[in-house]
């Protein structure tokens, strides 16, 4: 069962859908979508990134701390704007497009 939570005035739902990967192990893999204008901002629902944790909410933003399972890498922290709807990775725009070959 989806779980969607709101965050950035409730601008932005972040959706997760549990999957569990072996036992006792769940996956939390994201799907964000800016409310006010209906548009999809990341869906990684169908990949391996875990979202571990939100971090540094604004009005305007959130950063989102993701894994990839197994966990054996390390974590990537995701900038998500929604001044502009840009994507960041250390400070370095990513289209929505390539972002799964960009976290490889």
């Amino acid at each position: 069962m989806s779980e969607t939570t709101l965050y950035c005035n409730e601008r932005l739902a972040i959706t997760v859908e549990p999957r569990e990967m072996r036992m006792s192990h769940w996956l939390y893999a994201p799907r964000v979508v800016d409310q006010r204008s209906g548009r999809e901002l990341l869906d990684l629902s169908d990949s391996l990134w875990d979202l571990i944790a939100t971090a540094d909410e604004t009005a305007s933003g959130i950063d989102l701390l993701l894994r990839k399972y197994p966990g054996d890498r390390p974590a990537v922290t995701l900038s998500i704007s929604l001044e502009d709807g840009q994507l960041r990775i250390a400070g370095r725009q990513v289209d929505a497009s390539v972002l799964a070959s960009v976290l490889g």
